[in-house]
């Protein structure tokens, strides 16, 4: 099954897998306004998806996404003031693109290559997983149009070193994909980043889709709270899967030696 969305992306989900591709690879996948428009119906279509386990997130051609296509966007100046607009969610439309992703409830898994820039590197901040090539090229390049990188980065870039995030945003430095792996801004490398996104995608398919998205929870929600109440969650979360239909199956899969049956 396939859906296009703004004639910028395509949404193709197979064996419980959907995988979102940036496909305006002439010009290396910026955002203009149809991009914009694009990936959040794509957003949107992902939460009406029944039966969904992961979602590998790419781009088409020879990059990820370079940001912002910023002559595109100041072409129609009057949808501007809409981007800074807050919706009743708290966010707004330029802070969702990276952060929908998560309303899918499924774990989300970027495959970064060549150009990984501004708006894109924030989308890609947005997803659970990161997987980029060694040679890619990552940068936070508001700064140089004097502006700050505002796509929902102090949510999504919270786990991450605060001073890393500080150097890249004020200086607009790039960085290699092997360089942002050992910065913690990437997961993984790889030579080819969509086939290993997809292969994680596929492993994450076949756990117990409870537990998984508990393990999410979980670790979403612990920085927020002090030490008794991550525990306290913990132990909550633990509760709802223990003996549970799925724990059940996961269990007889493993003495049986097969793959686990999940509905």
């Amino acid at each position: 099954m396939m859906h296009r969305f703004a004639d910028r992306v395509t949404l193709t989900v197979a064996t419980q897998v959907a995988e979102v591709c940036l496909a305006r690879p002439d010009r290396h996948n910026g955002l203009d306004w149809a991009m914009i428009d694009g990936l959040l119906e794509a957003q949107q279509q992902l939460t009406r998806l029944d039966g969904l386990r992961a979602v590998v997130l790419k781009g088409e051609g020879e990059s990820f996404c370079a940001g912002l296509d910023m002559a595109a966007i100041l072409a129609a100046p009057e949808r501007l003031p809409a981007l800074l607009a807050a919706g009743a969610d708290g966010r707004n439309p330029v802070q969702r693109l990276a952060l929908g992703w998560r309303d899918a409830g499924v774990p989300v898994i970027a495959a970064l290559h060549g150009h990984v820039y501004g708006g894109g590197l924030q989308i890609a901040l947005g997803a659970d997983l990161r997987v980029a090539h060694p040679e890619s090229r990552l940068a936070l390049l508001e700064i140089d149009w004097g502006i700050m990188p505002d796509m929902g980065l102090s949510v999504s870039g919270a786990g991450l070193r605060p001073d890393v995030l500080r150097e890249l945003a004020w200086t607009g430095r790039k960085v290699t994909g092997a360089e942002a792996h050992s910065l913690g801004l990437v997961t993984r490398l790889a030579p080819d980043p969509a086939e290993q996104a997809m292969a994680l995608a596929g492993t994450i398919a076949t756990r117990s889709p409870r537990a998984v998205a508990a393990i999410g929870e979980l670790l979403e929600r612990a920085p927020s709270l002090s030490p008794a109440e991550r525990l306290a969650l913990e132990a909550r979360l633990q509760g709802t899967l223990l003996g549970g239909d799925e724990q059940r199956e996961a269990v007889d899969a493993r003495l049986a030696g097969r793959p686990p049956r999940f509905p």
